[in-house]
C-alpha cells in the first residue's frame, strides 16, 4: 500500500513540475503539496489500522508490579535491593526511607526499573532478602499501539521527505511559505511520534516494580530500662540531668515575669513602710502616770 501511494505521489510531482508557465507551475505545486498531505494521511491511517500480522514472539508487553517484603532491618534491605538492581542493569527511580525508633524499626519504599526478562529473577531474590508476603504483577499488551506508532512514523517520514522536495521545487513566495509551514508541522508531528514511541519502548524494556520494605508483624521491641547497676546509675544520672534542665527551663520562663512583678510590688511595699514610720513618729508620746505623793 505504501509503495502504491508513493508511486501516485511521484506521478503528481512529475505532473506538477512539467506544467508550463510560472503561475501554472505554482498552482500545480500547491495542488501536488495537498495531494501529498492527503495521500500520506491516508497511508498513516491504513497502516495504523493493520496490526493483525504480529506473531506471539513479537508481542510487546508492559509489566508493572507491587511487592511487599517483610525484613528484619529495612535500611539494610534497601542497600541489598539497590545492589540487586544494579546487578541486573536496572535503575532506582524513587527511594524513601523512614528512620526507626525504640518502638519502630522503620520502613522503606522503592520504585525500581528492571529489564523485563529479569522480573522473575528479581522477585525471587527479594524473597531471599526478606519474606515476600504479597506480590502482584500486571501485564499490558501494547503491541497494537506500538505498531500504530511505527506506521505513523514511517508515513510521516515519507511525508516530510516529499514536502522537502516540494519546497525545493517551489517558485513563488506563496508556495515557499505554504511548503515551509506544512513541512514544519509534519516535522513537529514526527518528533512527537518518535518521543511517544520511545516512551512505549522504555516501558516495554524496563518493567516497573514498587517495593515496600517493613518489619514483620509481631517483631519484639526492646524494652527500655536499666538491667545492671551501671545501667541504673546511667539512667539515674540521665534523669537528674533531665530534671535539672527542666528546672532551668521553668526558671528561665518565670524569671521575666518575676522581674516584672517585682517592679510593681517592691515600690508599693516601700511606700507603705515609709508611711507607717512617719505615722509612728508623728503620734504623741503617752503621759507618765501620776504617782501618790510621798
Amino acid at each position: 500500500m505504501l509503495a502504491g501511494a508513493t508511486a501516485a505521489v511521484l506521478v503528481a510531482l512529475l505532473a506538477a513540475c512539467s506544467g508550463g508557465g510560472d503561475d501554472a507551475g505554482a498552482s500545480s505545486v500547491e495542488m501536488a503539496r495537498q495531494d501529498v498531505a492527503e495521500e500520506m494521511d491516508g497511508v498513516a491511517a491504513d497502516e495504523g489500522g493493520d496490526t493483525s500480522s504480529s506473531g506471539e514472539d513479537d508481542r510487546q508487553v508492559v509489566q508493572t508490579g507491587d511487592v511487599y517484603v517483610a525484613v528484619a532491618d529495612p535500611h539494610e534491605a534497601v542497600r541489598q535491593v539497590v545492589a540487586l538492581v544494579e546487578r541486573v542493569e536496572g535503575r532506582v527511580d524513587d527511594r524513601y526511607e523512614r528512620a526507626g525508633t525504640e518502638d519502630d524499626p522503620g520502613s522503606a519504599r522503592l520504585t525500581i526499573r528492571v529489564p523485563a526478562g529479569t522480573v522473575d529473577e528479581v522477585t525471587a531474590e527479594l524473597d531471599r532478602i526478606g519474606v515476600v508476603e504479597e506480590l502482584t504483577i500486571s501485564r499490558e499488551d501494547v503491541t497494537a499501539a506500538a505498531e500504530d506508532l511505527d506506521a505513523r512514523i514511517s508515513a510521516t517520514e515519507v511525508s516530510v521527505a516529499r514536502m522537502e522536495d516540494l519546497l525545493s521545487r517551489a517558485r513563488t513566495n506563496a508556495d515557499v511559505i505554504a511548503a515551509e509551514e506544512a513541512l514544519t508541522q509534519r516535522q513537529s508531528n514526527l518528533e512527537q511520534l518518535r518521543s511517544e514511541r520511545a516512551r512505549v519502548a522504555d516501558r516495554v524494556a524496563l518493567s516497573t516494580l514498587h517495593v515496600e520494605l517493613y518489619p514483620p508483624a509481631g517483631t519484639p521491641v526492646a524494652q527500655a530500662g536499666p538491667r545492671t547497676f551501671l545501667d541504673g546509675l546511667g539512667s539515674g544520672w540521665a534523669g537528674l540531668v533531665g530534671a535539672a534542665r527542666a528546672t532551668l527551663v521553668v526558671v528561665g520562663v518565670l524569671l521575666p515575669w518575676a522581674a516584672a512583678v517585682a517592679l510593681v510590688v517592691v515600690p508599693v511595699v516601700l511606700v507603705r513602710r515609709s508611711r507607717r514610720r512617719r505615722a509612728a513618729a508623728a503620734a504623741p508620746a503617752p503621759a507618765a502616770p501620776v504617782g501618790d505623793p510621798a
